[in-house]
């Protein structure tokens, strides 16, 4: 079989056999620039100005992503800048919830809807979380092995099989875990310039993760 054979076939069963999966991602990337101004009031009535998003000048954006998973359907994600939670999503067989530091808390179903559809939040559904995504929306060129968080892991260059519109060259660096799939890195660059990055810091397989991890419980706030 080919290398690019064998980097599909290892995708498409990504997880299996797998009774458990912890990872931590160190995400990075440019903020988008923002030349809009938003005004907010003190308790004592002064206006405060601010820059929507950024401001004019782009900057660095550096998070970190934690994922528990006990396949097929118990997912925990949490997103955190400096240690301070932003973000948090759980799904637990067919419920899942999700908390936003600003907008609060959203919960449904990933059940299929009368039109056959099963609807998950983004932190939920994204592709690190299931690999097999990447196999319809990505052209991948394996180049070679390497190592990441002490794995074995496959490297592939990839071009998006539909190029963004308006955009310029789009194209990515993968890592992949060799023996179970996992996504160890993914860079997203354009017209050769690095945009953003996500990869492992530290990833678990098979370890035991307590129920309480996958029931949602409200953030408090600090």
């Amino acid at each position: 079989m080919s290398a690019l054979g064998q980097l599909l076939e290892l995708l498409h069963d990504a997880h299996d056999g797998v009774s458990t999966f912890e990872v931590e991602y160190r995400d990075w990337g440019l903020t988008e620039p923002s030349n809009a101004l938003s005004v907010t009031y003190s308790e004592s009535g002064a206006p405060q100005v601010r820059w929507k998003g950024a401001g004019p000048l782009p900057g660095e954006a550096v998070s970190t992503r934690r994922i528990w998973m006990r396949p097929p359907d118990m997912i925990r994600v949490e997103i955190l800048v400096d240690d301070k939670l932003l973000r948090l999503a759980v799904r637990n067989g067919a419920a899942w919830w999700r908390w936003d530091a600003e907008q609060g808390v959203s919960r449904g179903s990933a059940l299929p809807n009368r039109r056959g559809v099963a609807t998950l939040p983004s932190l939920l559904g994204a592709p690190m979380i299931d690999v097999r995504q990447l196999i319809t929306s990505v052209r991948f060129d394996p180049v070679g092995v390497g190592e990441r968080a002490g794995r074995s892991v496959i490297l592939a260059r990839g071009l998006p099989r539909v190029p963004p519109p308006e955009r310029g060259q789009v194209s990515y660096e993968f890592e992949f875990d060799a023996e179970h799939g996992s996504l160890m890195r993914r860079a997203e660059f354009e017209d050769g310039e690095c945009l953003w990055e996500r990869r492992a810091i530290e990833v678990l397989y098979d370890a035991e993760i307590g129920a309480g991890c996958f029931a949602f419980e409200e953030p408090r706030a600090r």
